[in-house]
């Protein structure tokens, strides 16, 4: 098998319905987009290689005959910066059969207002539907004052309140848009899946668990069968 890894990285600034129709065909070429800051790139993880989204893609490379993966990773990047870096990929007239999504963390921390998250969400679902009708696949955003970076160092924007805000716009959109939701939020926070460097990244454990989380979602929407 071949896995042919498109590495874009521009340094800026749960469960589904069960449907009664047959499963889709699983695909023998895939071309993968990754949309997500610093957690995309892998930071947190040692090697980088171990970070979530290429654990995603080694766990489809062996399962389909080729898997292009075109990871636009954007380190310390809110979702309007995420959407300007989509149109780097948007220039190509490559059609994705997977997308994931991971945004709005660093949006909660710089205070940015949860409609106008919503409103950047909808823009970059609008646009990936515009190219593609394969799998798109979005995370919401786990309580982060549960982390030890905002345990030991409360911020006035980092609130329960706020992230569960923001996580109704993504279920919203997701919705409107027919994108599949892994619900990150759904468990607590583990200080043992956490990087000791900056108390806030996953470390080779959580990225690992987060790769599962999204390939429970990922698998069947794509027609493959599920890891044991």
């Amino acid at each position: 098998m071949r896995w042919a890894s498109l590495f874009v990285a521009a340094i800026a600034g749960a469960g589904v319905a069960a449907c009664a129709a047959a499963p889709p065909e699983p695909p023998e070429r895939l071309v993968y987009l990754a949309l997500g800051a610093s957690d995309a790139a892998g930071i947190g993880a040692e090697p980088l290689t171990r970070g979530y989204v290429f654990q995603i893609a080694g766990e489809l490379d062996d399962r389909i005959d080729v898997v292009l993966l075109a990871n636009l990773a954007v380190p310390g990047a809110n979702t309007e910066q995420l959407g300007d870096a989509l149109d780097l990929f948007l220039e190509s007239e490559v059609e994705p059969g997977l997308v994931t999504v991971w945004t709005g963390a660093n949006d909660i921390i710089r205070g940015d207002d949860a409609d106008d998250f919503e409103d950047e969400l909808e823009d970059i679902f609008d646009r990936l539907r515009d190219r593609t009708d394969g799998v798109i696949v979005a995370a919401n955003i786990p309580d982060l004052t549960e982390l030890p970076r905002f345990r030991d160092d409360p911020d006035d924007d980092v609130t329960r309140e706020r992230i569960e805000e923001f996580n109704e716009a993504i279920a919203a959109q997701a919705e409107d848009y027919d994108v599949l939701l892994v619900d990150l939020d759904g468990e607590g926070v583990e200080d043992d899946l956490v990087s000791d460097e900056d108390g806030f990244h996953p470390n080779n454990e959580g990225h690992r668990q987060i790769a599962d989380r999204f390939l429970a979602v990922i698998l069947p929407g794509l027609g493959l069968a599920p890891t044991v």
